[in-house]
């Protein structure tokens, strides 16, 4: 019998319990709401043979943008089947991503559509599926399985444009004759690789024999793979058969697509060193000759060469000069292969450059070798060691191209040749070797301690600055022309040289002398010596008068007081900075005119020579002087001036530099503002890190885990 109903239901549920099972309920189908397709298909068609009912499918899905990018994975996760896509905020996919899904659970072998292509997956085991594909096109990534959805997702595929570069100013020739590139590139997702293309635009009929191959040069860029770069590149082609001769450059930069960018080809005149020697010039022109038409013109450069080697003294002398010359002529008409003319070009242009400036110009190629291949060595990550050893090359690269720059300014200045002095407003602009040196120590201490870009940034200031400390500073002080102290250092060779020409016509006079009193000896016989001293006496009076000695006597003090008058102006301009030997010059030089006064030329000539000595070495205190303006040295001069002068000196070099000479930062004409420079306090806190890391790293009673990591911190350095 059924009982009726009661609506006594809320005496007996006194706390409402009942609310509870209605609040599960509610919570249970909120949570599987998602997925409740399938449990419902689930329920109504079970599986028979007593398996267990298929799982729920879960699927992970990544997009791996290309690894060049240098863009991190993006997740995206779906476990809703029935996920709608949001049409106003599509996923951004970079062109070539890579889509990795994984679907475990579920029935049946699931798909991706990745644009417009579709795979299906790949069974790892019995329940899990994975696929990776590129997705190149197309707006949408979907994951199917079965007649359902697991995942779908709008996405734009962002395109990877090509690289642009351009030149930011012409191509021209640089400040020590290389050929200047300066560009600007850009690329969205990063620079690769930059490069110049020079291609010979001289016609075929006219040099027959060249080689007509492109010159790829490479262009260094501020970073690993920069979005945008704006640089200089110098390089040396004067060496090159085609300088002087007609070329287009054109610039390509490569991404990491592979794709390029250039620019349009503009045509210029390959830049080429100007000699001043005539046989350095007379040289380099036979050897263009042999670099147009080698088979043509072979004997008639063997001809002339040997010609220029028949007179060693037009080149100094050189035995090294008169020997390579010999050998090119030897080699030119015994040696008729085609292979043997371009050892022969090198051995004529190295020659050439002996005979132009000495050591200088290969001191130079050297330098610029060894810059090349640090920043080759920097760009590819070379390990400490290597980059140890290249340091070391370019350290005593740079120490042998700076000695031989002062070695040919003292030469110069000992022939005479016009080099100015740096003016007072440019002395604290110029880089001293001190100042190269500690930026050698600072790139040293950035390469070791992991700092590569920024030892790279670096290394191009380095090439900027000695690409201007040649020919640039120098033009700079040359535009000051006939400069007072300049005019003072001709003036001081003259006086010299009117100094020199006086002490031969006394020494002539001296001798003239002593011939006459010999022969007045031996005509008289012996006499006694009272007789002897009267008659030199009378002697000496009577030639104290004479018109001759009279005149030399005026001569020496004319030189004596234009010393004088040198060595006022002298005080003035330096501060009183006068070299010691020009006074002792002045006192011999009094003493060598009293003594013509009183007819006594053989009592002048000691004493016109000592002046000689002391000029000679007045002479080489001021070119010693003239040197540490130019090369910014800083020590005492090497002509007897006290510390305290040598001090007083150094305040008047030391301007714009702190209570300890260091310049200021920034300072030098190089800025770091692409590439951040680390502080001294930086590298010497990164030292002490990457020390502490190592000695760590040896310890082997530290946890596995945290030794590597510690491996792994280490690992880049």
């Amino acid at each position: 019998v059924a009982w009726p109903p009661s609506d006594g239901l809320a005496a007996h549920d006194r706390y409402a319990l009942r609310a509870l099972v209605v609040l599960v309920l509610i919570a249970a189908g909120g949570a599987t709401w998602g997925d409740w397709k399938p449990r419902l298909s689930a329920a109504v068609s079970p599986r028979l043979g007593g398996t267990a009912a298929a799982s729920v499918a879960t699927l992970d899905l990544w997009v791996t943008p290309p690894e060049y990018t240098g863009l991190p994975p993006v997740f995206l996760k779906s476990a809703n089947p029935a996920h709608t896509p949001n049409l106003a905020d599509p996923v951004p996919v970079p062109k070539g991503s890579l889509v990795l899904a994984r679907v475990t659970g579920g029935g049946g072998t699931p798909s991706l559509e990745a644009g417009t292509r579709t795979a299906a997956f790949e069974a790892v085991d019995s329940s899990t599926f994975q696929i990776q594909q590129p997705i190149e096109d197309g707006n949408r990534i979907a994951v199917t399985q079965g007649s359902g959805v697991l995942g779908s997702w709008n996405v734009r595929i962002i395109p990877d444009t090509p690289p642009a570069i351009a030149y930011a100013s012409p191509p021209a020739k640089g400040e020590r004759g290389a050929l200047r590139l300066d560009y600007t590139a850009q690329d969205d997702y990063g620079l690769a690789e930059a490069r110049a293309v020079v291609r010979l635009a001289v016609p075929e009929e006219e040099a027959p024999a060249l080689d007509r191959s492109p010159l790829e040069l490479p262009l260094a860029l501020p970073g690993v793979r920069p979005r945008e770069a704006r640089n200089a590149a110098f390089h040396d082609l004067t060496a090159h058969p085609w300088a002087g001769l007609n070329v287009t450059v054109r610039l390509t930069a490569l991404d990491g697509a592979g794709q390029t960018g250039s620019t349009e080809d503009v045509a210029m005149v390959l830049p080429e060193r100007v000699f001043n020697h005539p046989v350095a010039r007379a040289i380099v022109e036979e050897r263009k000759k042999l670099t147009l038409r080698p088979k043509q013109l072979r004997i008639e450069v063997a001809r002339a060469l040997a010609d220029l080697s028949s007179r060693p003294s037009q080149f100094g002398g050189d035995l090294v000069a008169f020997l390579a010359l010999r050998t090119a002529v030897n080699r030119l008409l015994l040696d008729e292969e085609a292979a043997s003319v371009p050892a022969v070009q090198q051995l004529l242009w190295e020659t050439a450059l002996r005979i132009e400036d000495g050591g200088l110009s290969l001191a130079e190629r050297d330098l610029r070798d060894a810059e090349r291949r640090l920043a080759e060595a920097l760009e590819r990550g070379a390990d400490d060691q290597e980059l140890k050893k290249l340091m070391d090359e370019l350290q005593a690269a740079l120490d042998k191209f700076l000695d031989a720059m002062e070695q040919q300014m003292r030469e110069a200045l000992e022939r005479g040749d016009p080099i100015p002095m740096v003016p007072p407003d440019m002395a604290d602009q110029m880089m001293d070797r001190q100042d190269l040196q500690e930026m050698m120590d600072r790139m040293r201490q950035m390469a070791e301690t992991g700092a590569r870009d920024a030892a790279r940034q670096m290394l191009s200031q380095l090439q900027q600055m000695m690409e201007n400390m040649r020919n640039g500073a120098m033009a700079q002080m040359q535009q000051q022309g006939q400069n007072e102290a300049w005019q003072m250092m001709r003036e001081l060779q003259e006086l010299a040289q009117r100094q020199q020409s006086l002490l031969d016509q006394t020494f002539r006079q001296s001798q003239e002398q002593m011939g006459q009193q010999d022969g007045q000896q031996g005509q008289q016989g012996p006499r006694n010596r009272q007789g002897r001293q009267q008659q030199g006496q009378q002697g000496q009076q009577g030639r104290s008068g004479s018109p001759l000695m009279q005149q030399q006597a005026e001569q020496q003090e004319a030189l004596r007081r234009q010393l004088g008058e040198l060595m006022r102006r002298m005080g003035e301009q330096q501060g009183g900075d006068i070299p010691r030997p020009l006074g002792r010059a002045e006192r011999a030089m009094r003493d060598a005119g009293q003594a013509l006064q009183q007819g006594q030329p053989g009592s002048a000539v000691p004493s016109q020579t000592q002046a000689m000595d002391e000029l000679q070495q007045g002479m080489q205190a001021m070119a010693e002087q003239m040197m540490q303006q130019m090369m910014g040295q800083q020590g005492p001069a090497m002509t007897g001036q006290q510390p305290g002068q040598a001090q007083q000196q150094r305040q008047g070099q030391g301007r714009n530099r702190d209570p300890l000479g260091r310049r200021p930062s920034g300072f030098g004409n190089y800025n770091g503002d692409d590439v951040k420079i680390p502080e001294e306090a930086e590298l010497q806190r990164a030292r002490e890190i990457l020390d502490e890391l190592r000695r760590r790293s040896g310890q082997y009673g530290r946890p596995q885990m945290e030794r590597e990591y510690i491996d792994r911190l280490l690992k880049q350095f």
